[in-house]
């Protein structure tokens, strides 16, 4: 089997450890009178989240004496559940668990589980039901819906009437595995259980010898033991012993090679020749050298490398990308894709059928290590990957691979720069998905890539980029506050600099400043509106019949930003202000201003209290 599968959370094999009682927490949890809870295990890739859903799904619908008879549990990962209202009713199950991996990459799932499961509590035949969200990192969250509690920030919808969701999330549990860090005997116990578990036959003890590294900060968390305990167990020829985890999981691929051999189809095959065949009758020893020997192993990384990369839809989806690694030239990649599918089949649905042409490699770690080890050849594919011909769901898993590999200096570079090529047709592309789907989860995914490498891209792009995001309303918030804020990354022009980059300089400030009130970030808006203004104040002194309009709309706007901070004379001085000069301009190109003094004085209905006196002007 695939030695990459032996390693991953749901593999038997793998010994568990309940460290800090996680499990028996999680458990207590679960069994808990209240009809409905919600459960976050938030944690870095390889702390053991997926892990511990699985041990949990395992302890709750395992039957034992002392819960025997109480209830019967239904509870497995969103992908093993039906997702629709018969998850209420359709089954004898008195308890429910859904557990949700990635969740902070999918918040209109987590909206959708949510009301799944508030139906579903409803039912009388129901006794509890619970959601347990893994997230692998927080994500940011606009200011005026930030709390104590970052991991829980991250499932928060962006939509302001969504406020019951975030009460339900508000009175959510959570355990961050960060903080768990694995005690020296935690460290060896489990390397001895996994060393145990691997060795062939299983059950032959390690020497006390090899246990002596693990007091290096790396195992802290308990993949790299589990790793490290099977490259013990079952070592290669000529291995050696690794001193980071990029050299540990490269370990784990050669054996993985082995696995790639033993699929590999002749028509790929790269030593045919009669000659290497050995006489007699060959020993499996021989036929395995064979095997690897046939193996193009610089083709079947940069493929496994590509179907990690992305969620590839069909076999003509795999034949039309894998064409474009730079080791498939010439090749057949119809039997390449064929190859792939049958190494690491799709998960089928009940009825028998198969959303992907082929699953991805896990553990997370171990394919992202391959996708960064691989990332020259890969150029080709990203370019095809990032495109705007690829937005829509199957881009979410590019997106976050890429966001979570950008910590590599050089392909958070490359990823970059081809993502500034084409960042203006993706945005527009995500816009439309957006706005049509009326889901955040395009934007939300697109927003992180572009967070993690928006230094490689030009802010004139940003502007443009920026500009397309017209109708999408709080779906595209925290996209278009990214825009920007890249956008207005621009030298800050002198006095003597020219008058239009003064005015490019303001312009985007006060675009910056709008975003930011947009997303909640009250207190940077009202700082970047003042700068806005005082620019516009000195354009205006100089060339009042270019700029006086764009002085009245920043002053406008930042009275608006003193209001939502709590300066209630300060915006009513400032909204007087900007009146006062619409009105002015107003009687001298009425068809032009009219709109914008309208908006002034319909501002007020839209404001409570003394907010409306600031604004009426």
């Amino acid at each position: 089997m695939s030695i990459v599968r032996l390693l991953s959370a749901k593999s038997t094999p793998v010994p568990f450890l309940d460290r800090a009682e996680a499990l028996t927490r999680l458990e207590t949890w679960a069994r808990s009178k209240e009809p409905l809870a919600i459960h976050v295990l938030g944690g870095d890739g390889g702390s053991g989240k997926t892990r511990l859903g699985v041990e949990l799904c395992r302890r709750l619908t395992t039957p034992n004496t002392h819960h025997r008879g109480a209830e019967v549990w239904q509870a497995g990962f969103l992908q093993n559940i039906k997702q629709s209202d018969n998850a209420s009713s359709s089954d004898d199950a008195s308890s429910l668990l859904l557990v949700i991996d990635y969740a902070e990459g999918r918040p209109d799932t987590v909206k959708e589980v949510i009301n799944i499961a508030l139906r579903a509590a409803e039912d009388p035949k129901r006794r509890r039901v619970r959601i347990v969200f893994l997230v692998r990192r927080p994500a940011p969250l606009s200011a005026t819906r930030q709390s104590s509690n970052k991991w829980l920030d991250a499932l928060r919808p962006q939509e302001s009437q969504n406020e019951g969701l975030n009460r339900l999330l508000d009175e959510a549990s959570t355990i961050v595995l960060n903080n768990e860090e694995l005690s020296g005997k935690e460290r060896d116990d489990l390397f001895e259980a996994a060393y145990k578990s691997f060795t062939e036959p299983p059950g032959s003890p390690s020497s006390n010898d090899i246990i002596t590294h693990l007091d290096n900060p790396m195992y802290s968390q308990p993949l790299l033991v589990t790793v490290d305990a099977f490259l013990n167990a079952r070592p290669l020829p000529n291995s050696r012993n690794g001193c980071s985890p990029g050299e540990l999981f490269e370990e784990v691929l050669r054996h993985e090679e082995r696995y790639w051999a033993e699929h590999w189809p002749s028509s790929l095959a790269v030593n045919t020749d009669q000659d290497q065949q050995t006489d007699g009758i060959a020993t499996p020893t021989d036929a395995q050298a064979r095997k690897m020997q046939s193996l193009n192993r610089e083709l079947a990384r940069q493929a496994v490398a590509a179907a990690t990369l992305t969620d590839i839809q069909d076999e003509e989806d795999a034949i039309s990308l894998l064409q474009l690694l730079p080791a498939s030239l010439g090749k057949n990649t119809k039997d390449l894709a064929q190859w792939l599918r049958d190494c690491y089949p799709p998960h089928m649905n009940s009825n028998g059928h198969s959303a992907l042409w082929c699953e991805h490699l896990e553990p997370d770690r171990i394919g992202e290590h391959l996708v960064v080890s691989e990332a020259d050849d890969l150029e080709p594919l990203r370019r095809e990957l990032l495109s705007s011909s690829r937005v829509g769901t199957s881009s979410l898993r590019t997106w976050t691979i890429l966001e979570r590999v950008s910590t590599d200096p050089h392909l958070n570079e490359r990823a970059g720069l081809i993502l500034n090529d084409v960042l203006v047709e993706v945005t527009q592309a995500v816009h439309a998905q957006v706005v049509d789907s009326q889901s955040p989860d395009l934007a939300a995914g697109f927003t992180k890539l572009f967070s993690a490498v928006r230094s490689h891209i030009e802010p004139d792009e940003a502007h443009e980029a920026e500009q397309a995001l017209s109708e999408g309303g709080y779906f595209t918030t925290f996209l278009e506050c990214e825009l920007a804020q890249r956008a207005a990354d621009i030298t800050r022009p002198t006095d003597e600099s020219p008058e239009i980059d003064r005015a490019t300089y303001a312009s985007r400030k006060l675009s910056l400043s709008r975003c930011l009130a947009a997303s909640g970030r009250r207190d940077e808006a009202l700082e970047t509106a003042r700068e806005a203004t005082n620019l516009y104040r000195t354009l205006a002194e100089h060339n009042p019949a270019a700029y006086t309009p764009d002085l009245a709309g920043s002053l406008n706007n930042l009275a608006s930003c003193q209001a939502e901070s709590g300066q209630q004379r300060e915006a009513l001085k400032t909204a007087r202000e900007a009146t006062k000069l619409y009105r002015t301009l107003a009687e001298r190109q009425p068809s032009r201003l009219h709109p914008p003094l309208r908006q002034i004085s319909q501002q007020p209905r839209q404001q409570p209290g003394r907010e409306r006196q600031a604004a009426r002007g």
